[in-house]
């Protein structure tokens, strides 16, 4: 690092402008040295205590899309930095993005070895490719991002055999409708404000989408994925045995904190993503889906084989249809 950077940091303060720095200064070095002769390896380190799974697995993207691109082998890194899946003690022992996807690129070399090695560069928690609106309405950036996914995207075997518990819930013949209800990133506040995406469709509003949805596209069945009680009532009541949805733990409407703050999420937080990345997945196998402008249902979107045609509805709202016969799960 140079003159002026040590000294910039050491007035300000900021010693995480030390480790971006030194980041940098590294990542350079490795590069100089190795490009052109020896693969070198891309530590996408990612680290949240806010965002969920799906936040996790767009900054994902966004590092092995720039890896891929400087011809360097992506390892994701949910190990060395605090996580909402694993504490610290079991950060020594476990990958938390190997608890729920393979690494994008198969190698005989463990996360620990490739830190080791000289010829490998680190990506510091990369924000995420774009925003959610361009990942669905361009139709070259879909086309991009989505290729991305069905090459680099894996689930590990314990989502696998999570995913297989459900499969006979679903019949060639059926033709459904996908619905991701977020209910519960509100604060039990006056504003009522939802955290890190726009408001989402409030019950009335669901049911009344549903409804004309399954009639416009001719769905007899609704899969649900929510983690909302309350929501889950509500759809229950009004479509009784025609909605299917997975078991997982649910809560009750607004909260006093944040979801990934409370403290029983915390401790039941690799189970309840685990459910989650499961219902995600048999959203991405409806003919049809709804749901808010939220980072699970573009995960929804881009883990599909795509679909015919998106619209938007209101200000949060997204509307994708598929005219095609269900694909086999």
């Amino acid at each position: 690092m140079s003159f002026y950077w040590k000294t910039r940091t050491l007035i300000s303060g900021d010693y995480r402008e030390i480790e971006r720095n030194m980041i940098q200064y590294h990542n350079q070095k490795v590069i100089q040295r190795y490009s052109g002769k020896e693969d070198i390896y891309c530590i996408i380190r990612l680290y949240t205590m806010d965002g969920g799974l799906f936040c996790v697995f767009f900054r994902a993207l966004e590092g092995i899309s720039y890896s891929i691109q400087n011809g360097f082998i992506p390892v994701i890194d949910m190990q060395t930095k605090a996580n909402i899946f694993l504490s610290k003690k079991e950060r020594k022992a476990k990958n938390a993005w190997e608890l729920f996807f393979q690494q994008p690129v198969k190698t005989e070399k463990t996360l620990k070895e490739i830190h080791k090695l000289p010829n490998k560069i680190i990506y510091d928690n990369p924000i995420g490719p774009g925003n959610i609106f361009e990942l669905i309405f361009a139709p070259n950036i879909t086309k991009y991002w989505r290729k991305l996914c069905k090459k680099y995207i894996h689930y590990s075997t314990e989502i696998e055999k999570y995913i297989s518990q459900y499969k006979d819930m679903f019949y060639p013949e059926d033709r459904i409708l996908g619905v991701l209800a977020r209910g519960t990133d509100y604060l039990n506040s006056a504003a009522n404000v939802a955290h890190g995406h726009p408001v989402q469709p409030n019950i009335n509003e669901l049911i009344t989408n549903t409804k004309r949805l399954i009639e416009e596209q001719q769905c007899n069945k609704i899969f649900l994925a929510t983690e909302d009680q309350k929501i889950l009532h509500a759809m229950q009541s009004e479509f009784g045995d025609r909605l299917l949805f997975i078991e997982q733990k649910r809560y009750y409407g607004i909260q006093e904190k944040r979801l990934v703050h409370l403290d029983d999420y915390s401790k039941d937080a690799i189970e309840m993503n685990r459910a989650y990345l499961t219902a995600i997945h048999y959203l991405s196998k409806c003919n049809c889906l709804f749901g808010g402008f939220v980072t699970g249902t573009t995960g929804a979107f881009l883990l599909s084989d795509g679909f015919l045609m998106a619209s938007k509805n209101s200000n949060y709202g997204i509307m994708v249809i598929m005219d095609l016969m269900m694909q086999k799960h």
